[in-house]
């Protein structure tokens, strides 16, 4: 191998270097360009002329106006600015030498949002690389090309073209501006480029067919009878109702299916033949479940009041000596049994008919109703009286409280009238 050939092959090698070197650039951030010029000069000289210009250190930059090309925020909001410049030196065509600028520049972010706030990456438009190649240029004494940083930025132009072009090959400008014609090897650089396009395009064929199998596996139908809890630590009774047992508690988005219910708890399997009570609203149900849930409801509510009628409506004093209401304005109604089955006017029945009363008015009440609570008068020979607080009503209805827990707030004259086993 002769000298020339030995020439030709060592520039091929540094050009494939060159490229892939660029490509990683590429890839790595998708942000920074390089920018290459050749100097006439050997590598040696090149690099301590960087040296004495500082180069290789990162500087402020008082704005990153006019220095980011394609910001995704208002530069505005950006302070603290500060550019590295990554520099590669590499021998070029015979006693030249070629240099390689690509700039990082970093700064802090302040969002109106402080948790959104942090520092940031921005891409370089060229003005900082341009910048260091001009100043290169007039250390070695040369006058820099039209198309330097500082002619662009005196034009008005913040985005340059990058000198250096991946579109077919190497076009690297010499420091008078011109091209120098691609060295040899262009077609093994072609090649590479043919290779790693093939790859990409085969990743993001894959890349499509994995989001096409997230996206079925996405829209794969929900099993409809499926109960979700919305809390961490949702307890798990044994039966329905707060004095049960606690099996354990669920975490949340624990999904049960879903058997039948029992007033405000959800009868669950848990596996296998394992059953438990979840209430109502620790769950998020499916629209199907809850559409007959509520329906259920409907129904049973319409038994209950079938049991019962109202005969007189009004808003008076509280007719007894209890704390919560005493000497308060109250809604009374006044009802006698409709059915003269006792099965249907029991204990239970009564307070199920006072809740449901109590219910409706707390649901259609207007803030000007100047009302404090409802009172549930029993007109029969088993009568009494049921009352409660406004507040502990819509504490009821929001189902912020259990019925247990309601009933136990409340003003039950008999006490004994209304005991049943629940």
């Amino acid at each position: 191998m002769n000298v020339k050939d030995f020439l030709n092959l060592k520039i091929r090698h540094l050009a494939v270097g060159l490229l892939l070197s660029t490509w990683a650039i590429f890839s790595a951030n998708g942000q920074a360009v390089p920018y290459a010029r050749t100097f006439s000069k050997p590598k040696i000289e090149v690099e301590q002329a960087l040296k004495d210009l500082q180069a290789y250190a990162g500087q402020k930059l008082p704005i990153v106006d006019g220095f980011v090309a394609n910001a995704q925020q208002p530069l505005e909001r950006y302070e603290r600015a500060f550019y590295q410049l990554s520099i590669e030196v590499l021998p070029g065509v015979p006693a030249g030498t070629i240099v390689q600028v690509s700039a990082k520049i970093t700064a802090w972010y302040a969002d109106k949002d402080p948790a959104k706030s942090g520092y940031q990456i921005l891409p370089s438009n060229g003005r900082l690389e341009l910048d260091l190649l001009d100043r290169l240029d007039e250390k070695f004494g040369n006058k820099p090309s039209a198309g330097t940083a500082r002619a662009l930025a005196a034009s008005g132009i913040s985005v340059p073209a990058p000198k250096l072009n991946l579109g077919s090959g190497l076009n690297i400008s010499s420091s008078g501006g011109n091209p120098i014609p691609a060295p040899e090897g262009t077609e093994e650089l072609n090649k590479l480029r043919t290779e790693r396009e093939a790859e990409e395009k085969l990743m993001r064929s894959l890349n499509e067919e994995l989001q096409g199998l997230e996206e079925v596996k996405k829209n794969q139908a929900h099993p409809l009878n499926l109960v979700t809890v919305k809390r961490a630590g949702t307890p798990v009774m044994a039966r329905a109702g707060e004095e049960s047992r606690v099996l354990f508690k669920a975490a949340v988005n624990d999904e049960f299916e879903f058997l039948d219910a029992e007033g405000e708890w959800v009868h669950v399997q848990i596996s296998g033949v394992s059953r438990g009570y979840i209430r109502r609203n620790a769950l998020e149900l499916p629209e199907v479940i809850a559409a007959h849930l509520e329906e259920t409801a409907k129904s049973e509510a319409a038994a209950k009041q079938a049991a019962f009628r109202v005969e007189r409506e009004e808003n008076s004093i509280f007719p007894g000596a209890w704390e919560a209401l005493k000497g308060k304005t109250v809604k009374i109604y006044t009802v006698q049994p409709a059915s003269q089955d006792p099965k249907d006017t029991g204990a239970r029945a009564k307070l199920n008919f006072a809740g449901s009363l109590m219910k409706k008015f707390a649901e259609d009440a207007t803030p000007s109703a100047a009302v404090d609570g409802v009172v549930v008068i029993f007109d029969s020979a088993d009568g009494g009286i049921a009352g409660a607080t406004l507040a502990s009503i819509q504490q009821l209805s929001k189902q912020e409280i259990s019925e247990e827990a309601f009933w136990k707030q409340c003003y039950l004259d008999p006490p004994e009238t209304f005991q049943s086993k629940r």
